[in-house]
């Protein structure tokens, strides 16, 4: 075993002794202190939303803290705390909310690494309860009433739903639908698995879900569950491909992913609803062949990863789909007509609509096929987001309405589209059409 890692075990072993590890020359030293900012919730709940709170009490072994670690709920004026001046490294800490009474009502424990300022944020769970649950939200496949309906369009009064073969809850249809959650048991962090049954309000079954979610240490996640008519659909899980690596969300700079099928409506997930094991399930599909678009967001909503390809399903199975997202970078196009050594408008020269295309220079393969990717002729520039990297020659083909081809000339513009670079309108490569 690396003998950092053992010190690494050894240290989160004997947490309650403190523990800062320094390091080694294998590893990426912390060099910057830094302030410590801790921001809690008790259940997924806020201070000023459980009045049994008195304050929370905050334990960091090896370090003295203000006050000896006991602060109010909101001391800073939010839902935390701010600890000042720590020295790089990582620390060990545990949290507790307290009564007015002394007594523990919540608790939560774990690492920070400082390396510069650092925020904590953890979900306290409450005294003897295991340390993570889900938020748990659905939706109905689209009917006569509506493409999105709602519980009353759908027919549906109560939705029955248990985690890992457990007892069976009831809800109001309302609880978990239209912006609504509603929380599972709090359950050990890791994969489980979801049953939900939508009933009217004669307590027949009309829809029903059964998927897998993940959770988290400290941390409530969310789940999205599609209820089906039958069993006739699939269930996606994506992951995030660089070179030879297979990243998750964190690692690969994601926060959503958007999803449609068939051309349909984009629908956006959070993107750890179908990652690290966990699953997103479309809604009901017929038997065939279905085409699958899944784009991967950052934080600032920038579109960082791609994936499209086929899957075929049969009547009454739910396809299992693993998404290998790949890297996407962008270009940007523009173009000019001539002939006899003068530049033409697209009405001069009797044309309405370009094609263009990218054919990488290493495969010859077209990235549009034969037909392009067809355009007005005013619409330039042209910016495309999702090819994947490489080195490409840009082609373009136009026809007049008198029957004269316009062609770009061979091995004229070559661009390099690099991941996660996306050049904008104003850095247009200009490509010129020739009869």
């Amino acid at each position: 075993m690396n003998s950092r890692l053992l010190v690494a075990l050894l240290c989160l072993a004997a947490v309650s002794t403190g523990c800062i590890i320094h390091g080694e020359d294998d590893y990426d030293e912390p060099i910057y202190p830094g302030d410590a900012t801790f921001r809690w919730t008790f259940g997924g709940l806020r201070c000023d939303e459980d009045r049994d709170i008195k304050g929370v009490n905050i334990t960091i072994p090896g370090e003295r803290l203000a006050n000896d670690g006991q602060y109010a709920c909101q001391a800073n004026g939010f839902d935390g705390i701010v600890l000042h001046d720590f020295a790089p490294g990582i620390y060990s800490f545990n949290v507790e909310a307290i009564s007015y009474t002394n007594e523990v009502l919540y608790e939560a424990s774990g690492t920070f690494r400082v390396d510069g300022d650092v925020t904590v944020s953890i979900d306290l769970a409450p005294l003897g309860a295991p340390p993570s649950f889900a938020y748990v939200n659905w939706l109905f496949p689209a009917n006569s009433s509506s493409g999105n309906p709602n519980c009353n369009q759908a027919g549906v009064a109560f939705v029955d739903a248990r985690v890992d073969g457990g007892q069976w809850a009831r809800f109001d249809c309302t609880a978990g639908h239209g912006g609504n959650s509603v929380k599972t048991p709090y359950l050990d962090p890791g994969e489980h698995d979801l049953e939900l049954v939508a009933l009217d309000s004669q307590q027949r079954t009309l829809y029903a879900h059964s998927g897998r979610f993940s959770t988290r240490y400290g941390e409530p996640t969310s789940y999205t569950a599609t209820l089906r008519t039958t069993s006739s659909g699939a269930a996606i899980r994506w992951e995030f491909v660089e070179g030879s690596s297979r990243l998750g969300c964190g690692q690969a700079g994601v926060t959503h992913v958007e999803a449609r099928i068939d051309g349909g409506a984009w629908v956006r997930f959070s993107c750890l609803e179908g990652s690290s094991g966990a699953s997103v399930t479309t809604p009901t599909l017929n038997p065939g062949n279905h085409d699958l678009q899944l784009v991967a967001v950052d934080g600032q909503n920038r579109p960082w990863y791609y994936y499209s390809a086929q899957f075929s399903i049969q009547s009454g199975e739910t396809k299992q789909v693993l998404a290998p997202m790949w890297v996407i970078g962008g270009a940007s196009i523009k173009w000019e007509l001539r002939a006899g050594g003068s530049a033409l408008s697209c009405s001069q020269a009797g044309i309405t609509e370009v094609a263009i295309n990218f054919r990488d220079v290493f495969t010859g393969e077209l990235v549009y096929g034969i037909v392009g990717d067809r355009h007005g002729c005013n619409d330039a520039p042209v910016v495309y987001e999702f090819l994947r990297p490489g080195r490409y020659e840009v082609e373009m083909y136009a026809k007049a309405g008198n029957g004269t081809e316009y062609f770009s000339v061979n091995d004229s513009v070559f661009i390099n589209v690099d991941g996660h670079v996306f050049p904008g309108a104003s850095s247009a490569a200009l490509v010129s059409l020739f009869p």
